[in-house]
C-alpha cells in the first residue's frame, strides 16, 4: 500500500512517500479545487495509509486527486495512478481544469499526465470544446503516456469516442411547439441553441441525442411529455417553461430524471434535481453589498420592485451589507410595471444615503435611471448602485451615460476577461445558422444543453448518476453567465464592476470624474 503523507499547508499541499524527504510541488498557476481543503486530511501533517482507499469509497474525489497531483513525481507508483485515474473519474470539469493547471509545470517524464490530461481530454470533448479537448490530448502523446490514457487521447483526436465512452447522452426536451405565438417563437429560439451545442459535441466524437416533445404550454402535455421522454431513455429534460408545467412535469418524472428550465421563476417543492435560470438569484445582491461594504459605504437606501426575484435581491443586499457593517435604512418597493418614480425618489432624496441601490431589471433601469436626475439625486452627495439589470446589453447601448457613468453594479461577466462565452457562443450561432444572432434566447438553450454535456462526462464510464454529477457542477462558463449548483439551486456568479462610457470596469476604478449618478 502506497504510504501517502499529504499535508495541507498555508494552502499547498505537499506530499511524499514513506521515507522520503518532504518537498513542495511546482507553484501552482490557478486554485486547487474548492473541495479539497474541506475533505482532506486534518492536521499539519497526516499519516494516511489507507485515506486514498477510504476517501473514494466516500465518493471524495476531489481531496484525492488534490493530493495524488500534489505528490512530488518521484513518489510516483502504479498503485498511484491508478487510484488517480479512478478519482479524476468523479471530478468536476472545472476542477479538472484546476488541477491541469497545476500539472502544467510537470515534466513529460511524470506519468500523472497520462490520466489526468486524458480525462480532462474526454471533458472538454462532450461539451464540444475540441480547440482544449486536443490540446490537452496532445500533451499526453506527447508525453509518451501509455495503456488506456493514450487510447482516450488517440480517440480524442480521432474525434472518436465509442471505445472510451460506455453511456452516450440522451437528452430530452419539453418545449411550447404548439403553444401561443410568443411561446412558439420562444421554443424555436431556444432550440437553435440546443442545437448549435449537439452539434459542436458531435463534431468533436459524443453522440448525443436531443429528443423534443411538445407540451402545447399545458400541464397535461407537459405530464405526457415527460413519459414520453423517459420511455426513450431520457436521463434529462430541458424545460418546460412555465412554473405550472414544470411543477407538473417535476411530478411526472422520475427522481433520477434532472429537469431544467430556462425561464421559471419558482422551483417545485420537495424535489431535488430541478433547477431553473428564470429565478431570482441572491448572489447579484450579496456581491453588490460586499462590493460597497469594501469601499466604505455604511448606509443605504434601496429601490426595487415588489416582486419575488425584486425582493430577493434587495434582501440579499441587506443581509450582506448588514454582515458587514452597513445598514439599509430603507427598502422602497415599487410596483411592478410602474414607469414613474416619484414617491421613491423623493423619499431617497428626503433620507440622502450614502448609497441608493436600485435592484431593477433592465426594463426599469431604463427608465428609472433618467429619473435620479430629473429629481435632482445626481446634485446631491449619492453614489448610485445597482444589481445586474444595469449591465445588460440593451441598458448600455440605450441609457445616456450621463445616468450611467461611475455607477457600482454587477456583472456576469469580468472585465478584461482572457475569454468571451458569449462572443464564442454567436461566432458558433452565426457559422452554424448563416445568419446574424440576434436575440439572447439561443443563448439559453446553448448553456442548459451544455451544462447536461458537462455532467455527462462524468458518466462516460457508467459509474455514477447523472443527478449527483450535474450537483458537482461549478464555475460552468456559459454565453449568460458562470453557474455553479448552490444548495439545490442554479446560481450565477457575480463580478462587481463601475461602468463608464457604456463599458465595464473593475469596481475599484474610478475613471469618470464627477459629475454623474455617482458621488
Amino acid at each position: 500500500m502506497t504510504l501517502l503523507i499529504a499535508t495541507l499547508f498555508a494552502g499547498r499541499l505537499v506530499g511524499c512517500a514513506s521515507g522520503g524527504a518532504e518537498s513542495e510541488p511546482p507553484a501552482a498557476s490557478g486554485p486547487l479545487p474548492a473541495d479539497a481543503e474541506e475533505a482532506a486530511p486534518a492536521g499539519d501533517t497526516v499519516v494516511a495509509v489507507g485515506w486514498v482507499e477510504g476517501m473514494l469509497d466516500a465518493g471524495e474525489f476531489e481531496a484525492v486527486a488534490t493530493a495524488l497531483v500534489g505528490m512530488p513525481a518521484e513518489s510516483v507508483t502504479g498503485k498511484v495512478l491508478d487510484e488517480l485515474e479512478a478519482a479524476v473519474a468523479g471530478v468536476s470539469r472545472r476542477d479538472l481544469m484546476a488541477l491541469a493547471d497545476v500539472a502544467d509545470d510537470w515534466t513529460d517524464d511524470d506519468p500523472r499526465i497520462g490520466p489526468l490530461f486524458a480525462e480532462l481530454a474526454v471533458r472538454h470533448a462532450f461539451v464540444g470544446d475540441t480547440r482544449r479537448a486536443h490540446a490537452r490530448a496532445r500533451r499526453v502523446v506527447g508525453a509518451g503516456s501509455e495503456g488506456d490514457a493514450l487510447r482516450t487521447a488517440e480517440a480524442v483526436l480521432r474525434a472518436e469516442l465509442s471505445g472510451v465512452v460506455d453511456q452516450w447522452p440522451v437528452i430530452g426536451a419539453i418545449l411550447p411547439e404548439s403553444g401561443s405565438p410568443a411561446n412558439r417563437e420562444y421554443a424555436r429560439l431556444f432550440a437553435e441553441g440546443m442545437e448549435v451545442a449537439a452539434a459542436m459535441a458531435r463534431r468533436a466524437g459524443v453522440r448525443v441525442e436531443l429528443l423534443l416533445e411538445d407540451n402545447q404550454g399545458t400541464r397535461s402535455g407537459s405530464v405526457r411529455a415527460v413519459s414520453a421522454l423517459v420511455s426513450r431513455g431520457a436521463s434529462a429534460i430541458l424545460g418546460p417553461l412555465s412554473d405550472e408545467n414544470l411543477e407538473a412535469a417535476a411530478g411526472a418524472a422520475p427522481n433520477r430524471v434532472a429537469l431544467l428550465s430556462p425561464t421559471a421563476r419558482r422551483l417545485p417543492s420537495r424535489r431535488s434535481g430541478v433547477y431553473t435560470i428564470g429565478a431570482g438569484d441572491p448572489g447579484a445582491g450579496r456581491t453588490l453589498a460586499q462590493a460597497t461594504a469594501q469601499l466604505g459605504y455604511v448606509d443605504a437606501v434601496v429601490v426595487h420592485p415588489d416582486s419575488p426575484e425584486g425582493t430577493l435581491e434587495a434582501t440579499s443586499f441587506e443581509d450582506g451589507f448588514f454582515e458587514l457593517g452597513g445598514v439599509v435604512t430603507r427598502r422602497l418597493p415599487y410596483i411592478p410595471g410602474t414607469t414613474t418614480y416619484a414617491q421613491e425618489l423623493q423619499q431617497v432624496e428626503s433620507l440622502a444615503p450614502q448609497l441608493l441601490v436600485v435592484a431593477a431589471p433592465p426594463g426599469d433601469v431604463v427608465l428609472l435611471a433618467p429619473q435620479i436626475a430629473f429629481f435632482g439625486l445626481d446634485t446631491l452627495d449619492i453614489q448610485v448602485a445597482g444589481t445586474a439589470g444595469w449591465t445588460a446589453a440593451p441598458v448600455l447601448a440605450s441609457v445616456d451615460i450621463r445616468h450611467t457613468n461611475r455607477v457600482i453594479a454587477v456583472s456576469t461577466t469580468l472585465p478584461d476577461a482572457p475569454n468571451d462565452p458569449a462572443a464564442e457562443f454567436r461566432a458558433a450561432y452565426e457559422e452554424h445558422f448563416r445568419r446574424t444572432l440576434r436575440s439572447p434566447v439561443p443563448a439559453a438553450g446553448f448553456d442548459l444543453l451544455r451544462m447536461v454535456l458537462d455532467a455527462y462526462g462524468q458518466l462516460r464510464r457508467g459509474s455514477r448518476g447523472l443527478g449527483d454529477a450535474i450537483e458537482r457542477l461549478r464555475l460552468f462558463e456559459g454565453a449568460t453567465a458562470t453557474y455553479s449548483i448552490v444548495d439545490g439551486r442554479l446560481a450565477r456568479e457575480y463580478f462587481p464592476v463601475r461602468i463608464y462610457n457604456r463599458e465595464l470596469h473593475h469596481v475599484g476604478t474610478d475613471p469618470a470624474p464627477p459629475p454623474g449618478p455617482g458621488r
